[in-house]
């Protein structure tokens, strides 16, 4: 039984290690969930608001092509980084559906940048349909090692939000969740 108990300790001991010495840590919490903890990834800088937000060009879920500089000038753009995974993401996703419909034809574009790849399109296709997901969503993809979207943006971790004013500087950013006045408030900002 001492054997056992101390197994159990070393294995957590060592758990423990692995995890802070990889460089994962808790950013924040999400409020009022079921999900305490968002992991980030320390030593990821996320890209400052006044920023200006790196171009890229990548495929939605219908195939076509999203090209950020597209829409400078036109309209703001609030780009929402998300996992299937990701029980905050999830959580997030009625907020950002919410002011996709709110500034619809308002000066506001919404794209939901996912991070797990077009090899979950079916199962990210029926989500879509089962949340009625109102905003665009498009894959990042991977480039070697590295996140063609996410890596330049600094995202350490999910959901994160930049919102992009017209003249393509970064406005506003969060990483975790964030509270509908305040997004809303952010968003005011922008679209005027």
């Amino acid at each position: 039984m001492k054997s056992g108990m101390a197994v159990s300790i070393v294995a957590i001991t060592v758990a423990v290690t692995v995890a802070v010495s990889s460089g994962w840590s808790a950013a924040q919490e999400s409020k009022g969930s079921s999900y305490t903890k968002i992991p980030t990834v320390k030593g990821i800088e996320t890209l400052k608001v006044g920023s200006t937000a790196p171009d890229f060009a990548v495929r939605d879920l219908a195939d076509k092509e999203f090209r950020l500089k597209d829409r400078g000038g036109k309209e703001a753009v609030l780009l929402f980084f998300w996992s299937f995974f990701c029980g905050p993401c999830r959580e997030e996703i009625p907020l950002i559906n919410d002011m996709t419909k709110q500034y619809y034809g308002k000066g506001l574009h919404v794209v939901g940048v996912n991070l797990d790849g077009k090899e979950l399109k079916k199962a990210i296709d029926k989500f879509v349909v089962n949340e009625k997901i109102a905003f665009r969503i498009v894959f990042d993809e991977l480039v070697g090692d590295s996140f063609m979207v996410a890596d330049p943006y600094g995202v350490a971790g999910t959901p994160a939000l930049f919102l992009i004013d017209k003249k393509g500087v970064v406005a506003f950013s969060a990483v975790g969740t964030v509270a509908p006045p305040q997004l809303k408030k952010e968003i005011e900002k922008v679209v005027q």
